[in-house]
């Protein structure tokens, strides 16, 4: 009974540590507060626009969806987030994204993969707007 619990053991080991690590984008805290009223946001006050700013792991997307949605994404591409210089990218076109070294295209307004070879969509943080004070709050 021994031999065989141990044998049993040791092939539950071999099995999970030959298992392929997923690439997970790092957790990183984000809990931004961002003045929609300063100069540096103010392209965000029109519907369809984005810009890029510092936080998360890679640096985030904040794209204007309607008057009152915003959405928020992970520059660090779902594909292999932790290649050294890759960043998702905002298309001259507005509404795509593109990895920079992995070619993995993405969606904005959902984050959804257009193609690969990612098999993630865009990791997204959570956004709340506060129209009152034109004040959006990022954060997971």
């Amino acid at each position: 009974m021994y031999k065989t619990t141990t044998l049993f053991i040791l092939v539950l080991l071999i099995v999970f540590s030959c298992r392929k690590n997923e690439d997970l984008i790092p957790n990183v805290a984000v809990n931004e507060y961002i003045d929609l009223n300063l100069p540096s946001y103010s392209t965000l006050n029109a519907v369809n626009n984005w810009i890029y700013y510092p936080a998360g792991a890679k640096g985030l997307i904040i794209f204007r969806k309607s008057t009152a949605e915003f959405v928020a994404y992970e520059r660090a591409c779902t594909y292999d987030p932790n290649t050294s210089g890759a960043v998702v990218y905002m298309l001259s076109n507005g509404i795509d994204a593109k990895d920079s070294i992995c070619g993995s295209k993405f969606f904005i307004f959902d984050g959804s993969i257009l193609n690969g070879p990612a098999s993630r969509p865009l990791q997204q943080y959570r956004c709340a707007y506060n129209a009152s004070a034109n004040q959006l709050h990022i954060y997971n």
